[in-house]
């Protein structure tokens, strides 16, 4: 008995893939009666700077 491996059986606790959020809503502006913008969380820095200077096209 001693030479055989013991096999321990876990189980992995399911809210590990409730960790992962799905995109939710975090920014809406509204350009113009017929034209809005919305921006979900976990956008990229570099995809929300440029969204930002096209919107807002008179900013420095």
């Amino acid at each position: 008995m001693a030479d055989k491996p013991e096999i321990v059986q876990i189980k992995m606790d399911k809210t590990l893939h409730s960790q992962i959020q799905a995109p939710t809503k975090a920014l809406q502006i509204k350009i113009d009666s017929n034209k809005s913008v919305v921006v979900y969380n976990h956008i990229q820095g570099y995809i929300l700077e440029a969204l930002m200077k096209a919107v807002f096209t008179d900013a420095h």
